[in-house]
């Protein structure tokens, strides 16, 4: 039972940083077009991209990683918000697509992602 609370936990959290990065608080080339469903669409997708895929690209760049202090993290989470766009304008449900334009756009919004995802996870320990 608190496996699934934690798990919709997250997802709400995922869903409010994505509504977040949308208003353009932070950041104006980062589109997220659909309604509030969308949010949740696309924080489900983000998760489960976090689940399957980061791990297996933190495993292959582990070396990179560490000559680069970590940094190469940023890269790989601009990467997964590349597949995430990609994924979810593929799928095409609920009428919701994401719209990231530019490189720097990426990078910025992965930092700003996992920033905001940590001190989540840090007010709620």
């Amino acid at each position: 039972m608190r496996f699934i609370v934690k798990i919709l936990l997250v997802i709400l959290l995922n869903a409010l940083v994505f509504w977040m990065l949308d208003t353009k608080i932070f950041l104006d080339k980062f589109t997220i077009a659909g309604a509030v469903e969308g949010y949740f669409f696309v924080a489900v997708i983000f998760g489960l991209l976090n689940m399957f895929i980061k791990p297996i690209l933190n495993i292959i760049t582990l070396p990179f990683r560490i000559l680069t202090l970590g940094l190469l993290g940023i890269g790989i989470n601009a990467l997964m918000l590349w597949i995430l766009e990609h994924s979810v304008n593929f799928l095409e449900m609920f009428n919701t697509q994401v719209e990231i334009k530019g490189l720097f756009t990426y990078f910025l919004a992965g930092i700003i992602l996992s920033a905001l995802n940590t001190l989540f996870n840090w007010l709620r320990s």
